[in-house]
Order: structure tokens, then C-alpha cells, then sequence
């Protein structure tokens, strides 16, 4: 038996027993099977009907705030043997989750219809942003900050990874009359190719209210979730719509007494019915679990061109006779998407070479 071991430890390439720990323990943490499987195991746990159901509104360091049937809130913490059930999620609970629980703690988590979610800074773990929501509410602007149509494909992605429909608003659209030609026709280009995908796209100014009843009407009897860069302007979209008055944080402060941890996001109820989450900006999105074929379905205009290359198994990244590579310089294939693309795919296939996540 002695003898076995030694010889299994020669076949992984004579490293030490300190390094193969190390990249086994490494291994265990980033395996997703072992997760996919967790998460298949949570989702079929009988739900405790005796025990009362709440939804979490919000998330703050001191616990979860979940609103009752009876419309009252209060600060929970997660039953013990619910934080054993963590693996690769960075949290357990989101803004949006339906839970059972008992005095002041959290027992079990419904199974989600839908979810927002993203890579924490380590690229280990997923890190849930909202879920149970109907609709992502991507927001951008055309000139301060700059318009990232890579930071949009990355949202789109991922909200149709997790089932939610998404929407592009495109804020601050007051701005393009003193903008330069060469970021108004930007944003020509940028509409003409995100305009075929199908998804709703609002060019909204809260300076001149370009937009915002078409927004508020999008929003009505619907849950949605405001996600983008910092300074894109998404609480003030809210307020603009729903004469509220929010700031960040703010909402902390009047409505959960006592807490004085800043919230990650909160859950509003809006007037004339639906719901409405707003999350802190972001300097960067990396999509969780993201794969190949992820990225293919999403750039269909690359798929209607991909039948005609010379290889089957090529990327479009850099091989020779390329049909999409054709296309893209006879311009039936926008330059915007396919800058996307080639990040997007570079990331899923792991080309660190090719791989430029949004600059933001």
C-alpha cells in the first residue's frame, strides 16, 4: 500500500507533496460539477410549508432584512447548517429570494425562477446580485460615462444564462448635442447593431425627460433590476420615474432603522404596482460558468457567416480563410460586435492573449 502511493504521487510529475496539495485543494475549489450538483441537490429539499414565508429585500453586514406576508421587516441571519451549504457561491442569499424562516433566522431558500449573477474579484466563486426578477434593466450612457457595448453583451449574457429578459436603456442621450461627430456617429453605429437582436432599447434624458414614461411603463407590474457602470446614472432614472428621492445607501437609513452597514441592493415596491432593484456600478462584469457555446448564440450575425469558413472548429479569431473574417471586412458584420465577440470568446476558451474585459 506504502508502495502504491509513493508510485501514484511519481505519476503526478515528481512534484513535492506541498505543491500537490496545493493544486489538488485548488482543483476541489474550482471544480463546477461538484457545484452543479449541490445546487441540484438544494433545489429538490422539501420546503418547510408550516414555517413562515418572507422575501429578502435587502442585504447588509449585519444579516438579510425579509419583509412577511404581513408586510413587516426584520434583520435575519442564516441558520447554521444553511451557511455549510455555501460551496462555490460567494452568497447563499440575493435580493429577490423567497424564504422560509423562524424568529429571526433564515431556514431554507426557495428554488429561484431567475437570477442575476456575475464572478466575485477572484474568479472562484459566483456572487448573486438579484434573483426572482423578471427583467435586467442594463443602463449605460452615450458620453459620460463613455457607451461599453462589451460591458452590454456581457449583461445580456448573463441575464439570458439566468432567465431574465433584458432591456437597454441608454441614459444621458441629452448629451449627444454638444457631443463631438465622432461619438454621435459611435452611437449610430452602436444602435444599428444592438437594434436587430430584438432586445428593447430606450434612448432616455432625465434632463429633458426623453424616455422616462416609456421606462415607467416598461416597469409597470414587472420586477426589475437596474445593473451597469458607476455614474451611468441608474438611480436617477428611479427617481426621475417614480418621483422618489434615493440615494445610495439612502434607502438603508429611512426604511431598516438601526442598520448601519451600507446595502449592496435593495428591493423597492413602486408606485402603480412592480418591483425595482438598484445595485451599486460596477467597474467590471465577468459572467460565471461562462462557455463557448454561450457566447456563439448570443453573436448570431457571426453564426449566419461561421458556415462558410474553411475549418469547422474555427474560432474567428486569427485563421485563414475565414468567412466571418470576410464579412467583417466587407461590413456586413459590425466592428462593435464582433470587438465584443473576440473578448468574449477569448475569455470562454481561455486565450489570456485575446482576452480585454471591458476597459472601463
Amino acid at each position: 500500500m506504502i508502495h502504491d502511493g509513493l508510485d501514484e504521487e511519481e505519476d503526478f510529475h515528481s512534484k513535492d507533496r506541498k505543491q500537490f496539495r496545493k493544486e489538488r485543494r485548488h482543483a476541489q475549489e474550482t471544480d463546477r460539477s461538484k457545484f452543479k450538483k449541490t445546487d441540484q441537490k438544494q433545489a429538490k429539499a422539501p420546503i418547510d410549508t408550516s414555517l413562515p414565508r418572507g422575501r429578502v429585500v435587502a442585504i447588509s453586514g449585519e444579516g438579510a432584512w425579509v419583509e412577511g406576508a404581513d408586510g413587516t421587516r426584520r434583520l435575519c441571519t442564516l441558520k447554521g447548517l444553511l451557511k455549510k451549504e455555501k460551496m462555490h457561491a460567494k452568497n447563499i442569499i440575493a435580493v429577490g429570494d423567497f424564504v422560509r424562516f423562524q424568529d429571526d433566522s433564515i431556514i431554507q431558500v426557495e428554488e429561484r425562477y431567475s437570477y442575476l449573477s456575475r464572478q466575485d474579484v477572484t474568479g472562484r466563486k459566483e456572487q448573486l446580485i438579484a434573483v426572482n426578477i423578471d427583467q435586467v434593466l442594463i443602463t449605460t450612457s452615450v458620453v459620460d460615462p463613455a457607451l461599453k457595448p462589451a460591458l452590454i453583451d456581457r449583461y445580456i449574457i448573463a441575464a439570458r444564462k439566468g432567465n431574465m429578459h433584458p432591456v437597454l436603456l441608454v441614459n444621458k442621450i441629452d448629451l449627444l448635442q454638444e457631443a463631438s461627430e465622432e461619438e454621435r456617429e459611435f452611437f449610430r453605429a452602436f444602435l444599428s447593431a444592438y437594434e436587430p437582436l430584438g432586445f428593447p432599447i430606450l434612448s432616455i434624458s432625465t434632463r429633458t425627460e426623453t424616455g422616462i414614461e416609456a421606462l415607467r411603463s416598461l416597469m409597470k407590474n414587472k420586477s426589475s433590476v437596474f445593473s451597469g457602470q458607476s455614474g451611468v446614472g441608474k438611480s436617477s432614472l428611479i427617481n426621475a420615474a417614480f418621483g422618489l428621492s434615493l440615494k445610495i445607501g439612502d434607502l438603508a437609513q429611512k426604511t431598516f432603522k438601526g442598520s448601519h452597514t451600507t446595502t449592496v441592493a435593495e428591493l423597492l415596491t413602486l408606485p402603480g404596482g412592480g418591483y425595482c432593484i438598484d445595485t451599486p456600478g460596477v467597474r467590471s462584469f465577468g459572467i460565471w460558468g461562462l462557455e463557448k457555446e454561450d457566447v456563439t448564440q448570443h453573436f448570431t450575425e457571426i453564426l449566419e457567416f461561421a458556415c462558410d469558413c474553411k475549418f469547422p472548429d474555427c474560432t474567428h479569431l486569427e485563421e485563414p480563410h475565414c468567412a466571418v473574417q470576410a464579412a467583417l471586412e466587407e461590413g456586413k458584420i459590425s466592428p462593435i460586435r464582433y470587438e465584443s465577440y473576440r473578448s468574449l470568446l477569448a475569455e470562454a476558451i481561455g486565450d489570456i492573449d485575446n482576452w480585454t474585459r471591458d476597459k472601463l
